[in-house]
């Protein structure tokens, strides 16, 4: 019987569709149906040897599936991605959920027929042609109880969406920080990659008289943030997109999947508890797009995030211009700045509280 390696192209923001759509193919078909499901890949450096595994799993797979929503077929990632299957002559199916539909998918994709992941009669569909290719019987689903799994995959991410959606600031309430300093989390392993990432040169672009210290594990991220007020805290290191928790431990390249051994990791509401009591100001997540990170700090700090992979060498230009601004321009203004002088897509979320603001040096107390 022939076999299905099935290459799954997603944006890190929706990883738990893919991951569900790969625990289920391969289960329902009885292993008959390999999934390539990049496990963590903007939080891995652009130019490691996860690209090259990503390249190597593309050519190797008979079947593209393409998971798209209204954010992630915007994405020149999954472009780049299903033009190497075109190139292939191998099939592509859209898998739809969130709000965009198939007679909605710009062209190309729009040239294949797709389903919606969270409809009955389009998993059955996807089921049926997978069947096709493997010469076999559709195997004996619930597809209205698969279909309710994703539907509630689809409420989270939506909620996280509008959270997401929802932190604009006016410029006028932004102040400048006149001073700041900064504490820039990363980890062991992620600096042993600076040569081959130029990940260095992210870390030189800090302006020279900026105040600025590098803490490499969780203990040390503790003690630094519940010592005293640190401004912005700037992470380069690894991001579980799922969950948000963010790893100083090793983790396997190029899946991001956790290494064996001694663990160390802080999740994500408890960094938010302590950003808190260090009155930090902003977060920014410069090592990979975690929606899931971003939306729970947003209770306690403003956040900036990539909006998809960014290249060493301009997240080096955005740290430059962005941390030399800073200090004369609200953070919006220097945000913005940064993006145009870098072509880095990072954006500004800004902190969502519900009535009350805490007072930070130079500011007033705010209804």
């Amino acid at each position: 019987m022939a076999r299905v390696e099935a290459f799954v192209s997603y944006v890190t923001i929706e990883s738990k569709f893919a991951d569900l759509l790969e625990a289920r193919l391969e289960r329902d078909f009885i292993g008959l149906v390999q999934l390539f499901v990049a496990k963590d890949a903007t939080s891995i450096p652009v130019g490691s040897k996860w690209f090259d595994e990503l390249v190597a799993a593309l050519c190797r797979a008979n079947l593209q599936l393409i998971i798209c929503s209204p954010n992630s077929v915007r994405r020149p990632w999954i472009h780049y991605e299903a033009g190497g299957a075109a190139v292939r002559k191998i099939e592509v199916i859209p898998l739809c959920h969130s709000g965009i539909t198939p007679d909605q998918l710009p062209v190309p994709l729009s040239m294949s027929q797709g389903i919606v992941l969270t409809d009955p009669e389009g998993l059955e569909k996807l089921y049926t042609r997978v069947s096709v290719l493997l010469d076999s019987a559709v195997p004996p689903v619930d597809f209205h109880a698969l279909a309710e799994e994703f539907q509630a995959i689809e409420r989270e991410y939506i909620a996280q969406v509008q959270a997401d959606t929802a932190a604009v600031r006016s410029r006028t309430e932004e102040s400048i920080v006149d001073d700041p300093s900064v504490l820039c989390v990363s980890s062991a392993q992620y600096l042993e990659l600076g040569f081959e990432n130029q990940l260095q040169q992210v870390l030189d672009a800090f302006p020279k008289d900026l105040r600025h210290e590098r803490v490499i594990r969780s203990a040390d991220l503790e003690q630094t943030l519940r010592a005293g007020h640190v401004d912005v805290v700037h992470i380069a290191g690894y991001v579980c997109p799922r969950s948000g928790t963010l790893y100083f431990s090793r983790v396997e390249l190029p899946s991001g999947a956790r290494a064996p051994g001694e663990r160390d990791f802080i999740r994500a509401d408890a960094l938010a508890e302590l950003l808190e009591d260090a009155q930090t100001r902003l977060v920014v997540i410069g090592s990979g797009d975690s929606l899931a990170l971003a939306t729970t700090l947003l209770s306690v700090t403003n956040v900036i995030a990539p909006r998809d992979i960014v290249s060493s060498q301009a997240m080096a230009a955005w740290v430059s211009a962005f941390y030399s601004t800073l200090r004369s321009k609200p953070l919006a203004d220097a945000c913005e700045y940064a993006g145009k002088a870098s072509r880095a897509p990072m954006r500004l979320l800004t902190q969502q509280v519900p009535t009350t603001v805490r007072v930070f040096p130079g500011q007033s107390a705010r209804a």
